[in-house]
C-alpha cells in the first residue's frame, strides 16, 4: 500500500509504500473496545478510600436516652446517617487493571492505525523538527494540513522541543512511535506522524517481517 507524504505546508511531495499488515487490517469494534477499556482501566490507580462505621474513631457513648425524648432512636456517633459518621457501601482501595493478551493489543492498535487509514485522518510528514519551541510552529502546521478536531502528533523518538511547542496549541497532543497506544490513536481524530515515525512503527508492529526474518 502506498501512502502520500506531505510536507508542512500541505503540499504532496512524493509516496510512502507502507505494510498492510499494520496499514490495512480489516476493523474491529469488539476489539478496540476491549482494548481501549483494559488501557483505561490499568491508568486507574484504585487508591480511593472511605471509612466504615466500624473503622470511624468516635465515643462508643449513647448520644441520648433511648425513651422519653421525642425523637428518633439514636445509639452511636458512627452512623452513617450522622455528619462525621461511616460511610455506606462508599469506595474501597482495589485494583482496576485487566489483563488483556499480546496477540489482541498488538492487533487493537493495527485495527485503530487502519481505521484512521480507511477514514482518511491519517497524515505522513516529511520531516518536523524544531529548533527551538514555538508553539505558533505547531498551529500553522494544522492550518496548513486542514484538519479539524484533536490531533496526534507522532514523532519517531522523544522530542522535548515538540513537546512544549504542541503544550500550548489547543487540541493537539504529541507521542512518539514507541509510546503509542490504542487509547491515544482512538480518541483522536487526526494522526499526524512523520516519516520516521511510520517506519519505526512498523518495525515495531509488522508480524510479517519477523517471519520472513526467521525464514
Amino acid at each position: 500500500m502506498e501512502l502520500s507524504v506531505r510536507n508542512r505546508n500541505g503540499d504532496v511531495v512524493g509516496s510512502v509504500d507502507v505494510s498492510d499488515r499494520v496499514w490495512s487490517a480489516p476493523s474491529n469494534d469488539a476489539l478496540l473496545y476491549q482494548a481501549v477499556t483494559a488501557q483505561l482501566a490499568n491508568r486507574r490507580q484504585g487508591t480511593h478510600e472511605t471509612k466504615t462505621r466500624g473503622q470511624v474513631s468516635y465515643s462508643t457513648r449513647k448520644l441520648r436516652a433511648q425513651k422519653h425524648t421525642g425523637r428518633a432512636r439514636l445509639g452511636s456517633r458512627k452512623s452513617p446517617t450522622l455528619v462525621g459518621g461511616g460511610v455506606i457501601f462508599g469506595p474501597h482501595q482495589r485494583s482496576y487493571r485487566q489483563r488483556l493478551p499480546k496477540k489482541m493489543r498488538r492487533q487493537a492498535l493495527r485495527v485503530a492505525l487502519s481505521d484512521k487509514v480507511r477514514e482518511e485522518r491519517l497524515t505522513i510528514l516529511d520531516e518536523f523538527s524544531l529548533d527551538a519551541p514555538k508553539t505558533k510552529e505547531v498551529v500553522d502546521l494544522v492550518e496548513a494540513l486542514e484538519i479539524r478536531g484533536k490531533t496526534l502528533l507522532v514523532t519517531e523518538g522523544h522530542d522535548p522541543t515538540v513537546v512544549l511547542s504542541a503544550r500550548g496549541a489547543e487540541r493537539v497532543d504529541v507521542t512518539f512511535a514507541d509510546g503509542l497506544s490504542v487509547a491515544n490513536a482512538v480518541s483522536a481524530a487526526n494522526i499526524v506522524a512523520t516519516r520516521g515515525a511510520i517506519e519505526r512503527i512498523e518495525s515495531l508492529w509488522d508480524d510479517s517481517r519477523d517471519v520472513e526474518e526467521a525464514e
